[in-house]
C-alpha cells in the first residue's frame, strides 16, 4: 500500500476503539484518565507482575521508533490541543485548567499530566472478543516414563485416475507399448477380483472397487517404470504371469499388504536406490537375483547381435561376393577405398594406398545448455584435436584398415559356434569378459580375451589371440596392446597355472584355441554378461544364450543404436574412472571388472523391487509371497 502523506493526521477516527488498522491515517484520540492514573506516570503493562492486574489496554502496532532519551520507558511525543478542536470536549475552566491533554492511544506518557482537571473521562467500549479469549496453556513435553498413545494408522487414499500410464520422468517404452501391458495386468487384476466377488466367505479387505483395482494396476505399473526398456518389459509380463497364477491365498495376502497406508512414491524411491534393501545381498544372493536381469537377444539382430548360426548356402553366397569384390574394402577410419593383399603383393604391400590420415576420435558435438537456445546448436568438432569436419586427419596410420560386420563374412573366416554343454552340467559362475581387437588383413580380429567369475572379479582367463589375417595394425589406443609385447609374448601351454600379473600374458595360437578356452567355463546357464557384448561375441563368433548387457541395462537416452561407453558409465555410476591411459590404451580386466561392478548395481535395484513385491529368499532362493526374515538381517558379505 501506498504510505500517507499525513493530511489527515489531525482528524479524529470516525470509527476510534473499532478501529483495527495497524496503520491509520486518522487521530485517535483518548482522554487523560484513561491514558494515566492521576498523580503519576504510566505504567507499562507486566503480565509477570505478581498479585490481581488489571487487563492491558488493547495495543497497536508501533509506528514510531523509540527514542533513546529514556532507555527504561518508551519516549512519546504529548500532544495537547484546545478543548473546542473537537465537538465531544467541552472547556472545563479558563487558562491552562481549561485543555484537556489527549495523546495517541499506543504511545506511553513520558510526561505528567496536570492535576485537578475536572474533564469528564470518555466511556470505553467493550474489548474484543479475541481479547477475552483465554490463552492456550504451553505444551507439556513428554516425559519417558509418561506412556505414548499411538497415532491411528491413514487409510489409502484412493484418487479417481482412469486406465492410462502414469507421467514418469523417463519411460521404459513408447506410450503404445505402456497402454498395452497395463490393460494386460488390469485384466488379471479384475479377473482375480471377481473370484473373491464369487466367494461369499471372502473377506471384504480382499475385493477391490473398479477404481482400486485401476490403482493397482497402476502402482504395479510404476514400480516398473525405473528399469530400463527391456527389463520393463520382462517384469511386466512376469506381473501379469504372476498374478495369473496366484492361489486365493496369495491374492487376498498381496491386496492386503497393498491396501497398507503405503506411499507408492516411497516406494518408487527406495526401488531406486541400491542401499534400500539390496545393500546387504550376498554374494550366492546376488548370483540367484542376476537370472532375473536376463536379456533375450531375440529381436535385436537389426544392431548387431547374432542369434543364431549363420547356414552355409548364405556363406557360400558371402564367399562369392567377397571374391568378385577383388578384395577392395572402404578404410574404416578415413573412408578411402583401397585393395588389400592378403599374404602381400609383388611389393610386399598389405594394402593399397599408403599411409591413412584420419582422426581417431569420433565426431561429437558440445552438451547442450541454456545458452544453445539462444546461440543456437554448437558446430560438431572432433574431441582428438578440436577441428571441424572435413578437415585433414591429425593421426597417421601406416595403412588404411576394414572392418567386416556382416555375419555371412564373419563366417567365412571362422563360422559362428553355439555354447556347447559341458560334462558336469552343474551351473557355473556368472563370467562378465571383454575383448580387445586389432585390425588385419581380414578386417577386425581378437586379440586379446578377459573374463573374471562375478561378482568376486577373480580372474578366469587372460589371454593373447593370435589372429588369422597379418596384422595391419593392432588398435593400440584401444586395445592397450603394443607390437613388442605382443611379439615377444610367450605360447600358452593348455594345463599350466600361470599368473598374467606376473608371468605376463601367454598367446594363443588363434581366436578358435581361445573360444575354447572360454567355452570351458561356460554352460548354456551360465550367464555371461559384458559392454556393447554383441561386438565381443561377434568376435569371437560365440552364440550364447544367457546374456547380460550393460549396454540394454543403462540404455542411452535416445535408445539403440546410440550407446553410453563403459567410461562414462563407470564414472556416473560407480564414480570410478576407467580408460584413463590416454594413448597407452584400455585394460580389459578392468573393463570386465568395471562391467561386473555394473551388473551388481543393478542387481541391488532389482531385488529392491522384488522385496517390494513380496519376494523373499527362501532356502538361498528367491520365492514370490514367502514370509521370511528381511534380506539385510540374513545376508553376510
Amino acid at each position: 500500500m501506498f504510505s500517507s502523506i499525513g493530511l489527515f493526521k489531525n482528524t479524529p477516527c470516525p470509527r476510534q476503539d473499532d478501529c483495527s488498522l495497524p496503520k491509520c491515517i486518522f487521530a485517535h484520540l483518548i482522554s487523560d484518565s484513561t491514558a494515566a492514573p492521576l498523580g503519576g506516570l504510566a505504567k507499562e503493562y507486566d503480565p509477570f507482575s505478581a498479585g490481581d492486574v488489571a487487563e492491558p489496554p488493547p495495543k497497536r502496532r508501533r509506528v514510531e521508533s523509540p527514542g533513546a532519551e529514556n532507555a527504561t520507558l518508551r519516549s512519546v511525543k504529548l500532544r495537547v490541543e484546545p478543548a473546542n478542536s473537537h465537538p465531544s470536549l467541552k472547556p472545563t475552566g479558563n487558562g491552562a485548567e481549561g485543555l484537556t491533554p489527549t495523546v495517541r492511544r499506543s504511545e506511553n506518557v513520558t510526561a505528567s499530566v496536570k492535576e485537578g482537571s475536572s474533564a469528564k473521562p470518555q466511556q470505553r467500549k467493550e474489548s474484543p472478543k479475541s481479547m477475552q479469549r483465554p490463552i492456550s496453556p504451553p505444551l507439556k513435553r513428554q516425559t519417558k516414563d509418561e506412556p505414548t498413545t499411538a497415532k491411528p494408522s491413514a487409510q489409502r487414499t484412493i484418487k479417481v485416475e482412469p486406465l492410462t500410464p502414469r507421467k514418469v520422468s523417463k519411460a521404459p517404452a513408447v506410450f503404445k507399448t505402456r497402454v498395452t501391458v497395463l490393460q494386460a495386468l488390469h485384466k488379471q487384476v479384475c479377473d482375480q477380483n471377481q473370484k473373491m466377488i464369487a466367494k461369499k466367505d471372502a473377506s471384504t479387505d480382499a475385493r477391490l472397487t473398479n477404481q482400486e483395482a485401476i490403482t493397482f494396476a497402476l502402482d504395479e505399473e510404476e514400480l516398473a517404470t525405473r528399469l530400463g526398456e527391456d527389463i520393463y518389459r520382462n517384469t511386466m509380463a512376469q506381473k501379469v504371469l504372476r498374478i495369473k497364477k496366484m492361489t486365493s491365498d496369495e491374492w487376498i495376502q498381496r491386496v492386503k499388504e497393498w491396501k497398507t497406508p503405503v506411499n507408492v512414491k516411497s516406494d518408487v524411491e527406495a526401488a531406486s536406490n541400491p542401499a534400500i534393501p539390496g545393500k546387504g545381498l550376498s554374494s550366492d544372493e546376488e548370483v540367484a537375483i542376476l537370472p532375473h536381469l536376463q536379456t533375450s537377444l531375440i529381436g535385436y539382430e537389426k544392431y548387431g547381435y547374432v542369434t543364431q548360426v549363420v547356414p552355409k548356402s548364405e556363406i557360400k553366397a558371402a564367399m562369392a561376393a567377397a571374391s568378385s569384390a577383388g578384395g577392395y574394402e572402404v578404410c574404416d577410419r578415413c573412408g578411402t577405398r583401397f585393395q588389400v593383399f592378403p599374404g602381400r603383393d609383388e611389393h610386399g604391400r598389405l594394402t593399397s594406398h599408403g599411409t591413412c590420415r584420419h582422426h581417431w576420435a569420433k565426431l561429437n558435438r558440445a552438451p547442450t545448455s541454456k545458452s544453445t537456445k539462444i546461440l543456437g546448436q554448437s558446430e560438431a568438432t572432433f574431441p582428438c584435436c578440436g577441428q571441424a569436419p572435413g578437415s585433414e586427419g591429425c593421426t597417421e596410420g601406416e595403412t588404411h584398415v576394414f572392418n567386416v560386420k556382416d555375419p555371412k563374412r564373419l563366417s567365412l573366416i571362422l563360422p559362428f559356434e553355439t555354447t556347447p554343454g559341458a560334462k558336469d552340467e552343474a551351473a557355473k559362475s556368472p563370467l562378465a569378459f571383454d575383448c580387445e581387437m586389432g585390425y588385419t588383413t581380414l578386417g577386425m580380429e581378437v586379440i586379446r580375451v578377459t573374463a573374471v567369475r562375478w561378482p568376486s572379479g577373480q580372474l578366469v582367463l587372460d589371454v593373447l589371440v593370435r589372429p588369422f589375417g597379418e596384422i595391419l595394425d593392432l588398435n593400440t589406443r584401444f586395445s592397450g596392446i603394443h607390437q613388442e609385447a605382443f611379439a615377444a609374448a610367450p605360447e600358452y601351454k593348455p594345463g599350466l597355472e600361470y599368473d598374467p600379473e606376473k608371468d605376463g600374458l601367454r598367446k594363443v595360437a588363434s581366436p578358435a584355441v581361445a573360444r575354447q578356452l572360454l567355452f570351458d567355463h561356460l554352460t548354456p546357464n551360465t550367464v555371461l554378461m559384458g559392454h556393447a557384448i554383441d561386438n565381443d561375441l561377434n568376435v569371437c563368433r560365440i552364440i550364447h544364450p544367457m546374456i547380460v548387457d550393460t549396454v540394454i541395462l543403462f540404455p542411452h537416452p535416445r535408445g539403440l543404436p546410440y550407446r553410453q561407453s563403459l567410461k562414462y558409465l563407470a564414472q556416473k555410476v560407480l564414480n570410478r574412472g576407467i580408460q584413463m591411459g590416454g594413448a597407452e590404451g584400455h585394460d580389459s580386466k578392468e573393463d570386465s571388472i568395471a562391467t561386473g561392478d555394473l551388473v551388481r548395481k543393478k542387481v541391488a535395484e532389482r531385488w529392491s523391487l522384488m522385496y517390494h513385491e513380496g519376494w523373499r529368499f527362501v532356502d538361498g532362493k528367491p520365492t514370490q509371497g514367502q514370509s521370511t526374515q528381511h534380506p539385510d538381517s540374513q545376508a553376510t558379505q
